[in-house]
Protein backbone atom coordinates (compact mmCIF):
# COMPACT_ATOMS: atom_id res chain seq x y z
CA UNK A 1 0.00 0.00 0.00
CA UNK A 2 3.17 2.67 0.72
CA UNK A 3 4.83 1.84 -2.31
CA UNK A 4 1.44 1.80 -4.28
CA UNK A 5 0.46 5.52 -2.87
CA UNK A 6 4.24 6.72 -2.92
CA UNK A 7 4.16 5.47 -6.74
CA UNK A 8 0.82 7.33 -7.61
CA UNK A 9 1.56 10.58 -5.74
CA UNK A 10 5.46 11.29 -6.11
CA UNK A 11 7.24 8.90 -8.54
CA UNK A 12 4.24 9.37 -11.95
CA UNK A 13 4.14 13.21 -11.55
CA UNK A 14 8.27 13.61 -11.40
CA UNK A 15 10.72 13.40 -14.15
CA UNK A 16 13.51 12.84 -12.02
CA UNK A 17 14.94 9.31 -12.37
CA UNK A 18 14.42 6.36 -10.00
CA UNK A 19 17.43 5.45 -7.96
CA UNK A 20 16.19 2.63 -5.21
CA UNK A 21 13.77 2.12 -2.86
CA UNK A 22 14.62 1.45 1.07
CA UNK A 23 12.05 -0.98 2.44
CA UNK A 24 12.25 -1.81 6.56
CA UNK A 25 9.82 -4.13 8.59
CA UNK A 26 11.26 -3.75 11.74
CA UNK A 27 9.49 -0.63 14.13
CA UNK A 28 10.28 2.96 13.70
CA UNK A 29 11.16 3.55 17.11
CA UNK A 30 14.68 2.35 16.46
CA UNK A 31 17.46 3.97 14.67
CA UNK A 32 19.41 0.78 13.89
CA UNK A 33 17.46 -0.78 10.71
CA UNK A 34 19.95 -2.02 7.89
CA UNK A 35 17.73 0.11 5.19
CA UNK A 36 17.57 3.28 7.41
CA UNK A 37 20.94 3.49 7.82
CA UNK A 38 21.79 2.86 4.00
CA UNK A 39 19.41 5.35 3.06
CA UNK A 40 21.27 7.73 5.33
CA UNK A 41 25.17 6.37 3.69
CA UNK A 42 23.60 6.98 0.01
CA UNK A 43 22.56 10.39 1.14
CA UNK A 44 25.72 11.41 2.38
CA UNK A 45 26.88 10.41 -0.92
CA UNK A 46 24.86 12.31 -2.88
CA UNK A 47 23.13 9.19 -5.04
CA UNK A 48 20.01 10.67 -4.62
CA UNK A 49 18.31 13.68 -4.51
CA UNK A 50 14.73 13.64 -3.62
CA UNK A 51 13.16 11.19 -0.75
CA UNK A 52 9.79 9.87 -1.00
CA UNK A 53 7.73 8.79 2.13
CA UNK A 54 4.08 7.46 2.41
CA UNK A 55 3.79 9.38 5.69
CA UNK A 56 5.88 11.89 7.73
CA UNK A 57 5.13 9.58 10.71
CA UNK A 58 6.56 6.33 8.79
CA UNK A 59 9.77 7.83 8.63
CA UNK A 60 10.27 7.44 12.12
CA UNK A 61 8.14 7.18 15.56
CA UNK A 62 11.21 8.97 17.76
CA UNK A 63 11.26 12.46 17.39
CA UNK A 64 14.19 13.52 18.27
CA UNK A 65 16.32 10.86 15.72
CA UNK A 66 13.69 11.52 13.05
CA UNK A 67 14.13 15.12 13.49
CA UNK A 68 17.82 14.77 13.17
CA UNK A 69 18.06 12.54 10.06
CA UNK A 70 15.36 14.86 8.68
CA UNK A 71 17.48 17.68 8.87
CA UNK A 72 20.69 16.01 7.74
CA UNK A 73 19.00 15.33 4.71
CA UNK A 74 18.05 18.50 4.14
CA UNK A 75 21.40 20.39 4.86
CA UNK A 76 22.71 17.84 2.17
CA UNK A 77 20.61 19.23 -0.43
CA UNK A 78 18.14 16.51 -0.44
CA UNK A 79 14.20 17.38 -0.85
CA UNK A 80 11.92 15.14 1.30
CA UNK A 81 8.47 14.48 -0.24
CA UNK A 82 5.24 12.90 1.27
CA UNK A 83 2.69 11.13 -0.76
CA UNK A 84 -0.13 11.37 2.08
CA UNK A 85 0.82 15.44 1.58
CA UNK A 86 2.31 15.93 -1.72
CA UNK A 87 2.19 19.66 -1.49
CA UNK A 88 4.33 19.60 1.80
CA UNK A 89 7.88 20.87 1.32
CA UNK A 90 9.95 20.53 4.38
CA UNK A 91 12.65 22.79 3.15
CA UNK A 92 10.22 26.00 3.81
CA UNK A 93 9.82 27.04 6.95
CA UNK A 94 5.80 26.63 6.98
CA UNK A 95 6.53 23.06 5.78
CA UNK A 96 9.21 22.87 8.51
CA UNK A 97 6.69 23.18 11.25
CA UNK A 98 4.13 20.66 9.72
CA UNK A 99 6.67 17.81 9.17
CA UNK A 100 7.75 18.95 12.95
CA UNK A 101 3.66 18.17 13.83
CA UNK A 102 3.08 15.51 12.30
CA UNK A 103 6.60 13.72 13.90
CA UNK A 104 5.02 14.90 17.11
CA UNK A 105 1.65 13.28 16.47
CA UNK A 106 3.39 9.80 15.86
CA UNK A 107 5.34 9.84 19.10
CA UNK A 108 2.51 11.03 20.75
CA UNK A 109 0.77 7.82 19.12
CA UNK A 110 3.86 5.79 20.36
CA UNK A 111 3.44 6.89 23.55
CA UNK A 112 0.06 6.37 24.02
CA UNK A 113 -0.08 2.55 22.31
CA UNK A 114 2.25 2.41 25.07
CA UNK A 115 0.51 3.26 27.82
CA UNK A 116 -2.78 1.32 26.52
CA UNK A 117 -0.90 -2.21 26.51
CA UNK A 118 0.43 -1.53 29.94
CA UNK A 119 -2.57 -0.60 31.31
CA UNK A 120 -4.12 -3.67 29.63
CA UNK A 121 -1.63 -6.20 30.98
CA UNK A 122 -2.07 -4.38 34.27
CA UNK A 123 -5.84 -4.89 33.81
CA UNK A 124 -5.29 -8.88 33.00
CA UNK A 125 -2.55 -9.71 35.61
CA UNK A 126 -4.85 -8.14 37.94
CA UNK A 127 -7.94 -10.79 36.87
CA UNK A 128 -5.79 -13.46 37.63
CA UNK A 129 -4.76 -14.02 33.89
CA UNK A 130 -1.15 -13.93 32.16
CA UNK A 131 -0.06 -11.71 29.79
CA UNK A 132 3.25 -12.94 29.16
CA UNK A 133 5.48 -15.41 27.89
CA UNK A 134 4.23 -18.95 29.75
CA UNK A 135 7.26 -20.07 31.85
CA UNK A 136 8.36 -23.91 31.63
CA UNK A 137 5.57 -26.18 31.89
CA UNK A 138 2.94 -24.02 30.68
CA UNK A 139 2.41 -23.02 26.61
CA UNK A 140 -0.13 -20.12 25.72
CA UNK A 141 -3.62 -21.04 24.09
CA UNK A 142 -5.40 -18.63 22.01
CA UNK A 143 -8.69 -19.12 20.56
CA UNK A 144 -10.71 -16.47 18.37
CA UNK A 145 -14.11 -15.74 19.97
CA UNK A 146 -15.29 -12.79 17.23
CA UNK A 147 -14.77 -9.50 15.37
CA UNK A 148 -11.04 -10.31 15.63
CA UNK A 149 -11.03 -10.44 19.17
CA UNK A 150 -9.23 -13.78 20.59
CA UNK A 151 -9.11 -15.02 24.37
CA UNK A 152 -5.69 -15.47 25.34
CA UNK A 153 -4.75 -18.21 28.31
CA UNK A 154 -2.01 -20.49 29.66
CA UNK A 155 -2.56 -24.33 29.85
CA UNK A 156 -0.33 -26.81 31.55
CA UNK A 157 2.03 -28.89 28.96
CA UNK A 158 1.89 -32.05 29.56
CA UNK A 159 4.80 -33.01 28.15
CA UNK A 160 6.73 -31.13 30.92
CA UNK A 161 4.40 -30.40 33.54
CA UNK A 162 4.68 -34.38 35.00
CA UNK A 163 8.75 -33.38 35.47
CA UNK A 164 8.14 -30.83 37.77
CA UNK A 165 5.78 -32.45 39.94
CA UNK A 166 8.30 -35.10 39.95
CA UNK A 167 11.07 -32.37 41.24
CA UNK A 168 8.88 -31.13 43.60
CA UNK A 169 7.95 -34.78 45.66
CA UNK A 170 11.90 -34.90 45.34
CA UNK A 171 12.89 -31.73 46.89
CA UNK A 172 10.23 -31.93 49.72
CA UNK A 173 11.35 -35.34 51.11
CA UNK A 174 14.68 -32.79 52.06
CA UNK A 175 16.13 -35.63 50.57
CA UNK A 176 18.24 -33.93 47.73
CA UNK A 177 20.65 -31.17 46.57
CA UNK A 178 19.56 -29.43 43.24
CA UNK A 179 21.88 -31.09 41.00
CA UNK A 180 20.76 -34.53 42.61
CA UNK A 181 17.50 -33.88 41.80
CA UNK A 182 18.20 -32.73 38.14
CA UNK A 183 20.08 -35.89 37.79
CA UNK A 184 17.35 -37.70 39.01
CA UNK A 185 14.99 -36.13 36.42
CA UNK A 186 17.03 -36.95 33.89
CA UNK A 187 17.54 -40.57 34.75
CA UNK A 188 13.27 -40.78 35.11
CA UNK A 189 13.12 -39.44 31.22
CA UNK A 190 11.98 -35.93 32.34
CA UNK A 191 12.54 -32.87 30.25
CA UNK A 192 12.21 -29.14 30.58
CA UNK A 193 10.50 -27.09 27.27
CA UNK A 194 12.03 -27.70 23.97
CA UNK A 195 13.31 -31.41 25.02
CA UNK A 196 16.27 -29.96 27.15
CA UNK A 197 17.65 -32.55 29.14
CA UNK A 198 17.76 -31.60 33.38
CA UNK A 199 21.27 -33.36 33.09
CA UNK A 200 23.77 -34.01 30.74
CA UNK A 201 27.37 -35.22 30.09
CA UNK A 202 29.55 -32.33 28.04
CA UNK A 203 30.99 -34.27 25.45
CA UNK A 204 34.56 -32.73 25.25
CA UNK A 205 35.22 -32.70 29.45
CA UNK A 206 33.15 -36.34 29.90
CA UNK A 207 31.59 -33.53 32.99
CA UNK A 208 27.97 -33.89 34.06
CA UNK A 209 26.24 -30.68 33.47
CA UNK A 210 23.08 -29.67 35.15
CA UNK A 211 19.98 -27.01 34.92
CA UNK A 212 20.47 -26.36 38.84
CA UNK A 213 19.63 -22.63 38.42
CA UNK A 214 17.22 -22.90 36.18
CA UNK A 215 15.33 -25.41 38.71
CA UNK A 216 16.40 -23.18 41.26
CA UNK A 217 14.06 -20.44 39.60
CA UNK A 218 10.80 -22.65 39.53
CA UNK A 219 10.74 -23.74 42.95
CA UNK A 220 11.14 -19.85 44.00
CA UNK A 221 8.57 -19.24 41.36
CA UNK A 222 4.74 -18.62 42.77
CA UNK A 223 3.01 -19.28 39.33
CA UNK A 224 4.06 -22.97 39.75
CA UNK A 225 1.54 -22.55 43.45
CA UNK A 226 -1.29 -20.29 40.75
CA UNK A 227 -0.44 -16.76 42.64
CA UNK A 228 0.01 -13.85 39.87
CA UNK A 229 3.36 -11.76 41.22
CA UNK A 230 4.31 -8.41 39.30
CA UNK A 231 7.12 -6.55 40.77
CA UNK A 232 6.18 -3.99 37.67
CA UNK A 233 2.79 -3.33 38.89
CA UNK A 234 3.23 -4.09 42.45
CA UNK A 235 1.32 -7.40 42.61
CA UNK A 236 2.44 -9.43 45.82
CA UNK A 237 2.32 -12.99 46.19
CA UNK A 238 -0.83 -14.06 47.84
CA UNK A 239 -3.11 -11.13 46.04
CA UNK A 240 -3.97 -12.31 43.25
CA UNK A 241 -5.03 -16.10 42.68
CA UNK A 242 -4.35 -17.21 38.85
CA UNK A 243 -7.16 -18.76 36.88
CA UNK A 244 -4.48 -21.78 35.40
CA UNK A 245 -4.16 -25.28 36.79
CA UNK A 246 -1.16 -25.14 39.90
CA UNK A 247 1.33 -27.59 39.25
CA UNK A 248 1.57 -27.85 43.49
CA UNK A 249 -0.37 -26.23 46.20
CA UNK A 250 0.40 -23.37 48.04
CA UNK A 251 1.47 -25.42 51.36
CA UNK A 252 3.82 -27.40 49.54
CA UNK A 253 5.32 -24.37 47.48
CA UNK A 254 5.74 -23.24 51.18
CA UNK A 255 7.20 -26.17 52.42
CA UNK A 256 9.56 -26.19 49.60
CA UNK A 257 10.95 -22.78 49.98
CA UNK A 258 11.48 -23.57 53.71
CA UNK A 259 13.17 -27.01 52.68
CA UNK A 260 15.28 -24.34 50.28
CA UNK A 261 16.13 -21.77 52.77
CA UNK A 262 17.27 -24.72 55.03
CA UNK A 263 20.14 -26.42 52.20
CA UNK A 264 21.00 -22.45 52.06
CA UNK A 265 21.80 -22.49 55.40
CA UNK A 266 24.01 -24.90 55.26
CA UNK A 267 26.44 -24.06 52.54
CA UNK A 268 29.87 -23.37 53.14
CA UNK A 269 30.65 -19.79 51.64
CA UNK A 270 34.21 -17.97 51.03
CA UNK A 271 33.85 -14.70 52.90
CA UNK A 272 34.81 -11.99 50.64
CA UNK A 273 37.19 -9.17 51.78
CA UNK A 274 36.26 -5.79 52.54
CA UNK A 275 37.13 -3.18 51.55
CA UNK A 276 37.63 -0.14 54.20
CA UNK A 277 38.62 2.58 51.82
CA UNK A 278 36.97 1.85 48.59
CA UNK A 279 36.51 4.53 46.09
CA UNK A 280 38.59 7.28 48.61
CA UNK A 281 42.35 5.29 48.25
CA UNK A 282 44.92 7.65 46.16
CA UNK A 283 48.43 7.41 45.35
CA UNK A 284 51.00 9.72 44.66
CA UNK A 285 54.04 9.09 42.53
CA UNK A 286 56.59 11.67 40.85
CA UNK A 287 53.82 14.61 41.84
CA UNK A 288 51.02 13.08 40.26
CA UNK A 289 48.16 11.45 42.03
CA UNK A 290 46.34 7.98 40.82
CA UNK A 291 43.00 6.89 42.15
CA UNK A 292 43.48 3.01 43.55
CA UNK A 293 41.17 0.05 42.41
CA UNK A 294 40.24 -3.11 44.91
CA UNK A 295 41.28 -6.44 43.66
CA UNK A 296 41.83 -9.72 45.80
CA UNK A 297 43.89 -12.83 43.48
CA UNK A 298 44.26 -16.01 44.72
CA UNK A 299 46.69 -18.64 44.65
CA UNK A 300 49.05 -21.01 46.14
CA UNK A 301 45.10 -22.11 48.09
CA UNK A 302 44.88 -18.68 49.45
CA UNK A 303 44.11 -14.88 48.76
CA UNK A 304 45.74 -11.42 48.67
CA UNK A 305 43.37 -8.67 49.32
CA UNK A 306 44.92 -5.41 47.65
CA UNK A 307 44.99 -2.04 46.76
CA UNK A 308 46.21 -1.03 43.20
CA UNK A 309 46.40 1.70 40.40
CA UNK A 310 45.47 0.52 36.75
CA UNK A 311 47.18 2.73 34.99
CA UNK A 312 50.66 1.45 34.72
CA UNK A 313 53.44 4.01 36.53
CA UNK A 314 57.12 3.22 35.95
CA UNK A 315 56.23 0.01 33.66
CA UNK A 316 53.85 -1.61 36.28
CA UNK A 317 51.04 -1.20 38.64
CA UNK A 318 51.18 -0.46 42.36
CA UNK A 319 50.28 -2.76 44.88
CA UNK A 320 49.58 -1.94 48.46
CA UNK A 321 47.97 -4.85 50.39
CA UNK A 322 45.23 -3.78 52.29
CA UNK A 323 45.96 -4.15 55.77
CA UNK A 324 49.17 -1.94 55.73
CA UNK A 325 46.70 0.68 54.45
CA UNK A 326 44.19 -0.23 56.68
CA UNK A 327 45.72 -0.38 59.93
CA UNK A 328 46.80 3.89 59.70
CA UNK A 329 42.68 4.78 59.94
CA UNK A 330 42.55 4.68 63.60
CA UNK A 331 45.61 7.13 63.98
CA UNK A 332 44.74 9.36 60.89
CA UNK A 333 41.32 9.70 62.92
CA UNK A 334 43.46 10.78 65.88
CA UNK A 335 44.96 13.60 64.18
CA UNK A 336 41.98 15.01 62.36
CA UNK A 337 39.88 14.88 65.81
CA UNK A 338 39.54 18.16 67.54
CA UNK A 339 40.10 18.98 71.14
CA UNK A 340 36.46 19.00 73.02
CA UNK A 341 38.42 22.30 75.06
CA UNK A 342 38.49 24.28 72.07
CA UNK A 343 34.62 24.12 71.18
CA UNK A 344 33.62 26.99 72.81
CA UNK A 345 36.82 29.39 70.92
CA UNK A 346 35.85 27.65 67.83
CA UNK A 347 32.35 28.18 67.63
CA UNK A 348 32.69 32.00 68.40
CA UNK A 349 35.14 32.25 65.35
CA UNK A 350 33.17 30.65 62.62
CA UNK A 351 29.56 32.25 64.04
CA UNK A 352 31.12 35.65 63.15
CA UNK A 353 32.53 34.51 60.11
CA UNK A 354 29.05 32.67 58.76
CA UNK A 355 27.15 36.08 59.74
CA UNK A 356 29.90 38.31 57.65
CA UNK A 357 30.05 35.98 54.53
CA UNK A 358 26.14 35.34 54.49
CA UNK A 359 25.35 39.51 54.62
CA UNK A 360 28.24 41.53 53.02
CA UNK A 361 27.72 40.39 49.48
CA UNK A 362 25.16 38.01 49.76
CA UNK A 363 22.36 39.84 47.20
CA UNK A 364 24.46 40.50 44.96
CA UNK A 365 25.92 36.76 44.70
CA UNK A 366 22.34 35.80 44.39
CA UNK A 367 21.59 38.13 41.56
CA UNK A 368 24.63 37.06 39.63
CA UNK A 369 24.19 33.64 40.42
CA UNK A 370 20.22 34.02 39.13
CA UNK A 371 21.70 35.85 35.58
CA UNK A 372 24.09 33.07 35.35
CA UNK A 373 21.77 30.35 35.41
CA UNK A 374 19.32 31.87 32.85
CA UNK A 375 22.00 31.88 30.84
CA UNK A 376 22.51 28.39 30.67
CA UNK A 377 19.38 27.53 30.30
CA UNK A 378 19.36 29.41 27.14
CA UNK A 379 22.55 27.53 26.31
CA UNK A 380 21.00 24.16 26.24
CA UNK A 381 18.34 25.56 24.04
CA UNK A 382 21.25 26.83 21.90
CA UNK A 383 23.33 23.14 21.61
CA UNK A 384 19.76 21.34 20.64
CA UNK A 385 18.89 23.68 18.05
CA UNK A 386 23.01 23.42 16.36
CA UNK A 387 22.34 19.43 16.73
CA UNK A 388 18.93 19.55 14.71
CA UNK A 389 20.56 21.49 12.14
CA UNK A 390 23.10 19.53 11.72
CA UNK A 391 25.94 22.28 12.48
CA UNK A 392 27.06 19.90 15.33
CA UNK A 393 27.85 16.28 15.94
CA UNK A 394 26.48 14.06 18.21
CA UNK A 395 29.95 13.51 20.00
CA UNK A 396 30.64 17.19 20.51
CA UNK A 397 27.13 17.42 21.55
CA UNK A 398 26.96 14.90 24.21
CA UNK A 399 30.89 16.32 25.43
CA UNK A 400 29.25 19.96 25.44
CA UNK A 401 25.70 18.95 27.02
CA UNK A 402 28.23 17.31 29.86
CA UNK A 403 30.19 20.12 30.36
CA UNK A 404 26.84 22.13 30.97
CA UNK A 405 25.43 19.83 33.45
CA UNK A 406 28.36 20.45 35.29
CA UNK A 407 28.04 23.78 35.06
CA UNK A 408 24.34 23.41 36.00
CA UNK A 409 24.86 21.24 38.63
CA UNK A 410 27.59 23.94 40.14
CA UNK A 411 25.37 27.07 39.87
CA UNK A 412 22.68 25.46 41.02
CA UNK A 413 23.99 24.27 44.07
CA UNK A 414 25.64 27.33 44.81
CA UNK A 415 22.69 29.46 44.52
CA UNK A 416 21.12 27.04 47.06
CA UNK A 417 23.74 27.19 49.51
CA UNK A 418 23.33 31.09 49.26
CA UNK A 419 19.86 30.85 49.45
CA UNK A 420 19.74 29.10 52.84
CA UNK A 421 19.65 30.57 55.89
CA UNK A 422 22.21 31.35 58.00
CA UNK A 423 20.88 29.18 60.86
CA UNK A 424 20.95 26.15 58.92
CA UNK A 425 24.46 26.99 58.24
CA UNK A 426 25.36 27.26 62.16
CA UNK A 427 23.52 24.13 62.53
CA UNK A 428 25.09 21.99 59.62
CA UNK A 429 28.68 23.46 61.41
CA UNK A 430 27.86 22.80 64.56
CA UNK A 431 27.09 18.65 63.94
CA UNK A 432 30.55 18.72 61.41
CA UNK A 433 32.20 20.30 64.53
CA UNK A 434 30.51 17.55 67.51
CA UNK A 435 31.44 14.47 64.36
CA UNK A 436 35.12 15.70 64.87
CA UNK A 437 35.58 16.24 68.47
CA UNK A 438 34.24 12.14 68.39
CA UNK A 439 34.94 10.52 65.33
CA UNK A 440 37.40 8.48 66.87
CA UNK A 441 35.83 6.95 69.96
CA UNK A 442 33.03 6.47 67.39
CA UNK A 443 35.37 4.58 65.09
CA UNK A 444 36.14 2.26 67.76
CA UNK A 445 32.58 0.90 68.30
CA UNK A 446 31.58 0.79 64.50
CA UNK A 447 31.46 -2.49 62.24
CA UNK A 448 33.06 -2.67 58.96
CA UNK A 449 30.37 -1.42 56.99
CA UNK A 450 29.72 1.37 59.58
CA UNK A 451 33.51 2.16 59.41
CA UNK A 452 33.52 2.73 55.72
CA UNK A 453 30.46 4.60 55.77
CA UNK A 454 32.14 6.91 58.61
CA UNK A 455 35.35 7.71 56.21
CA UNK A 456 32.96 8.52 53.08
CA UNK A 457 31.66 11.26 55.35
CA UNK A 458 34.61 12.69 56.28
CA UNK A 459 36.70 12.61 53.35
CA UNK A 460 37.19 13.21 49.73
CA UNK A 461 40.08 11.23 49.29
CA UNK A 462 43.26 9.61 51.22
CA UNK A 463 46.21 9.78 50.08
CA UNK A 464 49.12 7.43 50.22
CA UNK A 465 52.80 7.09 48.86
CA UNK A 466 53.91 3.96 46.71
CA UNK A 467 55.21 2.08 50.31
CA UNK A 468 51.08 2.76 51.40
CA UNK A 469 51.65 5.20 53.99
CA UNK A 470 49.69 7.80 54.44
CA UNK A 471 50.70 11.18 53.60
CA UNK A 472 47.34 13.81 52.70
CA UNK A 473 43.81 13.67 52.88
CA UNK A 474 41.17 16.06 51.20
CA UNK A 475 38.18 16.26 53.47
CA UNK A 476 34.86 16.97 52.68
CA UNK A 477 32.88 20.57 53.08
CA UNK A 478 32.50 21.53 55.84
CA UNK A 479 35.00 18.96 57.34
CA UNK A 480 37.72 20.70 55.19
CA UNK A 481 36.79 24.32 56.44
CA UNK A 482 36.46 23.43 60.11
CA UNK A 483 39.51 21.41 60.12
CA UNK A 484 41.26 25.22 58.33
CA UNK A 485 39.94 26.89 61.01
CA UNK A 486 41.40 25.35 64.00
CA UNK A 487 44.76 24.75 62.14
CA UNK A 488 44.34 28.59 62.24
CA UNK A 489 43.27 28.53 65.51
CA UNK A 490 45.47 26.61 67.15
CA UNK A 491 48.52 28.21 65.60
CA UNK A 492 47.72 31.45 67.22
CA UNK A 493 46.91 29.64 70.45
CA UNK A 494 49.11 31.80 73.57
CA UNK A 495 48.93 28.41 75.42
CA UNK A 496 51.15 26.73 73.15
CA UNK A 497 49.21 23.36 71.89
CA UNK A 498 50.40 24.07 68.89
CA UNK A 499 48.80 22.71 65.40
CA UNK A 500 49.25 18.83 65.50
CA UNK A 501 45.64 18.13 66.95
CA UNK A 502 44.57 18.93 63.65
CA UNK A 503 45.95 18.47 60.12
CA UNK A 504 45.03 20.69 57.04
CA UNK A 505 44.05 19.09 53.66
CA UNK A 506 45.49 21.60 51.36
Amino acid sequence: MQRQRITEHLLSASSSPFYREYRDILTGTTARRAEYQQMLTDAAHGRFSHLGLHRADRFGRDTVEGLQAATKLMSLGIKIRVAHMPSLQPETPDGFFMFVLQMGLAQREVDVLRQRARDGMEAKLRAGGWACKAPDGYVNKEEAIKNGKYHRCVEQDPAVVQGLREAWDLLLTDRYTMKQICRELAARGCTRSGDRPWAWIDPESGRWNHAANRLHEIFHNPFYAGWVVSKRFGIAYGQVRGKWEPVVTMEEFERGLEVLCSHDAHKSRTRRHFYLLRGLLWVEVGGARHKMFCSTPTGRSRSYSYYLTHDRLNGQKIRIPCEIVDAQIPNWLRGITIDPEDLPAIWEIYRKQVARATHADRETEIASLSHRLAQLREEEARLGRLLITGKMSEETYDRLRAEWQEKLRLTETNLADLERDTAIYLDDLDTALILLTRACDLYSRLENEQHATLLQILAKRIIVSADGEMIDHELHSPFKYLAGLVASFQSNDPNGRGSEQVRVSP
